[in-house]
């Protein structure tokens, strides 16, 4: 009788929080609150959360609470994002997942509420971001052993916009990318909207097959190749930096560009 109470609040939950009942972000009551509102046991109570947990439906922060997660965002979005439960491989997108980056979060954004110059965030931008951004991100490159003037850094929203405005500055219609069989859909998406040819680079079970990578090139004249070597979409490989010189040696001997999709890097 226990378990059916126990099974029973936890679809009661799992319900109202896929029907929208429950919106995210609501802070459920605690463990204590919760057994003594049914009339359970603390560690009953504490099992309907773990469970509702595991589904992906509530998330528990510690000396905050049990808040219910978003699930899913709303139609024509161009995402849909489902709840997938604790510890499940979703192969579906390519996600940070770093111990502890919520709270980090958290803090950057307390940071950034107690400081600076929040009112010039209200208005708009300039396309290429503000001055004093782009030469703390040059600093940082330069610290990483790539040189760059300011001037010469971008600041874009996301990878797809940094990728379509690459394509735009870079390439012109005709022009041949060889990129991996197996490769992001966005970067596919950007290619046609530009009219650009993807040349297929054929898969080893390490990764992309740059022997045969250099006999395409001299089979066509490419323009560029884009590769992901940190945590490539869709294969999740990190590729070693043997490889990553290989690929620059190719690139330099046949003059070509490389893109490098490096929003995990």
């Amino acid at each position: 009788m226990a378990r059916a109470r126990y099974k029973q609040l936890v679809d009661a939950f799992a319900s109202d929080i896929r029907s929208g009942v429950l919106a995210p972000g609501t802070r459920l009551p605690t463990h204590r609150e919760l057994a003594a509102r049914e009339g359970l046991a603390l560690v009953t109570a504490s099992r309907v959360y773990a469970e509702l947990e595991a589904m992906g439906l509530v998330s528990g922060e510690t000396g905050r609470g049990t808040f219910v997660r978003e699930t899913a965002l709303p139609p024509a979005q161009g995402v849909d994002q489902l709840a997938t439960a604790t510890g499940t491989l979703d192969l579906n997108f390519n996600y940070p997942s770093l111990p502890g980056q919520a709270e980090l979060l958290r803090g950057a954004l307390r940071q950034l509420a107690s400081s600076g110059d929040l009112e010039a965030l209200l208005r708009y931008q300039p396309h290429a971001g503000r001055p004093h951004e782009r030469a703390v991100v040059a600093r940082y490159l330069a610290s990483h052993g790539l040189a760059v003037e300011s001037e010469q850094v971008l600041m874009v929203s996301g990878a797809q916009h940094g990728l379509a405005v690459a394509a735009m500055a870079l390439l012109k219609p005709g022009d041949v990318v060889a990129t991996d069989a197996l490769t992001y859909p966005g970067f596919k998406v950007v290619a046609d909207a530009h009219g650009l040819e993807l040349l297929a680079i054929p898969l080893t079970p390490q990764g992309p097959d740059l022997a045969a990578f250099e006999r395409l090139c001299r089979q066509r004249r490419v323009r560029a190749v884009y590769a992901m070597p940190t945590l490539h979409n869709p294969m999740g490989w990190v590729l070693d930096l043997a490889w990553r010189r290989r690929l620059v040696a190719i690139a330099r001997e046949q003059r070509l560009l490389i893109i490098e999709d490096g929003a995990y890097a």
